[in-house]
Order: C-alpha cells, then sequence, then structure tokens
C-alpha cells in the first residue's frame, strides 16, 4: 500500500502538517509495513508543543493506494480512518476494492 494523500478537515499550519506526516509515517522491514514512530515516541516528541494540542480539533483522512484487489486484480484507492484502521486492514489478507467488496457481500448474503 502507499500512501498518496493525508486530508485534514481543516487549514493547518506547515509544523501541523510534518507532525502528521510523523504520525502516519510508514516503514517496510521484510515486507511487513510498520510505523517509523510508535505511540508513545509520537507523544514523547510532540506532547509538549502546541501543535499536539490541536491535533485534538484536526480530523485526518488517509489516501493509501492498494495494489491490487483480490477479485478484479486492479489497484484502487482506499480512506483510512486512523492508525488502528490502517494496520488492521494492511494485515487483512482480503482487499478488495469496493465494487467487488459489494459483489462478494451480496453473493455471501444471498446464500444465507
Amino acid at each position: 500500500m502507499k500512501q498518496l494523500a493525508l486530508i485534514p478537515n481543516k487549514t493547518i499550519s506547515k509544523k501541523e502538517i510534518k507532525m502528521l506526516e510523523d504520525y502516519w509515517a510508514i516503514e517496510e522491514n521484510n515486507r511487513i509495513e510498520i510505523f517509523v514512530l510508535t505511540n508513545n515516541e509520537f507523544l514523547k516528541k510532540y506532547i509538549d508543543t502546541g501543535y499536539f494540542s490541536n491535533l485534538r480539533n484536526i480530523e485526518i483522512l488517509a489516501i493509501y493506494q492498494v495494489e491490487e484487489c483480490n477479485v478484479c486484480l486492479n489497484s484502487f484507492n482506499i480512506v483510512i480512518n486512523d492508525r488502528a484502521h490502517l494496520e488492521s486492514y494492511s494485515q487483512s489478507k482480503n482487499k478488495c476494492c469496493r465494487v467487488c467488496g459489494h459483489f462478494q457481500s451480496s453473493i455471501e448474503n444471498s446464500k444465507q
């Protein structure tokens, strides 16, 4: 997965952008994507800054590109809400685009 954009719900400063880029930064280690900074490391780095208190008022959506849908094999974009969502999604074995996901869901529901 490749991060395409971070989209805040309001205008933010360059220093806040840098802080959020650090928060979302990922590195690949043995084909496993992990956050560059743990939550504790991030807190230690930014807790005493005025920008950290602004973080509570900023809602960020991260846009990621997934290389391949498990069904149609096309790349697709996904909106990620937070780090827990990113960790969960990146560890998921079944990554489907929205169209294929709806199709699979309708097939599963029709079997019941």
